[in-house]
């Protein structure tokens, strides 16, 4: 099975180790008022269109959709919002959920306004107030999702438990629900109030909720999947070892959903991607021609609606992103590893080397595949020629295995429609 760098090179469009790809934005670039600082993990709507949290020179926050921004922290203004998590949501209309500070107060904030923020009474928890927000999420309809916390003391930041909420109407502040959070009893085993409970995904269609959960017994973690467990600390794998720590998630429409973390076993093979719970990719398989070594982490992964799954495997700046079917994940090509060359104009020449990918389990999946033939990314890069090394979102055109000639040549005209 042939990888896109070695169809592109078999026509003659490309060297080996050059990518086609965009440059969304990189650091240092004018967006609106000032320059880029900082960028953080991208996402995507429903469309596959890209969004993402940045930061400028002047301190404001942005919020970037498709092809530009479409919020500017400043545009709160009287309220001050300053700062903002990495996680977030973008739905089709341009539509997005953040979690800024608002005058002081951890927030979820929408193209409306303040969701909830730090001291706010949590609508379907009376008695209760907001301590906490973070780990926004947006499905393709406007439906905000996140993580918060609540206490009995207003304007308290000790949280006495942890939710997972909703908003189906988020210009409604009085519309928020809870669907989850300690306390809740899943299958005779209760949900710890102490734990944070990040790791979550929601399918586009809001059928299908994937979470890792922390409960309240010896082997707490658990993987949970629409009212049930699909997976426990401890529990055997089906290939001769144990469930030992889940790291991230992600569910389609489908419901056909995959998980990341670690096994008891080996140390050099204990690192996996799991789909609908069988291992199908582990730390020493090697995926297209290159070997998943011992102390390889899984930095970021997402599966999309037709069952096409990204994951991105690497220590330290040796990183290598794939892209595979879920039941045959095991058969995956490479899209992009460090060192690799991206070419952004379609003409076969390299222009940025790619040197760090910034992908961040701590703040979400690290990254959003959507059905639309990209993916995008978070990266380092250096021009060629010479140059500083620059922070980027850069978009990669998704290969289809076997698919020629007529691939690499459609791959270059797209790019060239896509400028």
């Amino acid at each position: 099975m042939l990888g896109v760098v070695a169809v592109l090179c078999a026509v003659g469009l490309a060297c080996a180790d050059t990518i086609p790809g965009v440059v969304v934005v990189k650091v240092g670039d004018t967006v609106g008022p000032s320059t880029v600082s900082s960028l953080n993990t991208p996402f995507t709507d429903g469309n596959g269109k890209v969004g993402f949290v940045g930061a400028l020179a002047d301190n404001q926050r942005f919020i970037w959709w498709d092809t530009g921004p479409v919020f500017f922290s400043n545009d709160a203004l009287p309220d001050v919002l300053t700062g903002g998590e990495g996680s977030m949501g973008v739905s089709n209309t341009g539509n997005f959920n953040y979690s800024p500070s608002v005058n002081g107060n951890d927030a979820v904030y929408t193209k409306y306004g303040v969701l909830l923020q730090k001291g706010d009474p949590i609508p379907p928890l009376p008695g209760l107030f907001s301590s906490f927000n973070s780990r926004p999420a947006m499905l393709p309809n406007g439906t905000a999702y996140w993580v918060g916390g609540s206490t009995p003391t207003q304007g308290s930041s000790t949280s006495t438990n942890r939710h997972l909420f909703k908003c189906v109407d988020p210009s409604n502040p009085s519309s928020i629900t809870r669907v989850l959070g300690g306390g809740d009893v899943i299958e005779g085993k209760t949900i710890k109030t102490s734990a944070s409970n990040f790791d979550f995904w929601i399918s586009d269609n809001d059928a299908h909720h994937i979470h890792v959960l922390d409960m309240d017994v010896t082997l707490n973690e658990h993987i949970y999947l629409d009212g049930g467990f699909v997976a426990q600390e401890g529990g055997p794998t089906g290939q001769g070892d144990n469930w030992s720590s889940f790291d991230i998630v992600g569910v389609n429409n489908s419901g056909n959903y995959i998980f990341t973390g670690d096994t008891d076993g080996a140390v050099a093979t204990d690192e996996f991607v799991a789909y609908n719970g069988e291992i199908k990719v582990r730390e020493g398989d090697t995926l297209d021609g290159h070997t998943l070594l011992s102390g390889y982490a899984l930095r970021a992964a997402s599966i999309n609606n037709l069952d096409q799954v990204a994951h991105m495997w690497g220590s330290g700046t040796d990183e290598h992103l794939f892209f595979g079917y879920g039941p045959n994940l095991g058969d995956s090509v490479q899209l992009l590893q460090t060192g690799d060359l991206i070419d952004v104009n379609g003409d076969g020449i390299g222009d940025f080397q790619v040197t760090d990918f910034q992908a961040s389990t701590v703040i979400g999946p690290g990254l959003s595949l959507a059905e639309d033939g990209w993916v995008y990314i978070e990266t380092k890069m250096i021009p060629v020629g010479g140059g500083t090394e620059v922070e980027a979102i850069i978009g990669l055109l998704i290969p289809e295995p076997a698919s020629g000639i007529a691939l690499a040549v459609g791959m270059l005209l797209a790019l060239r429609r896509r400028k």
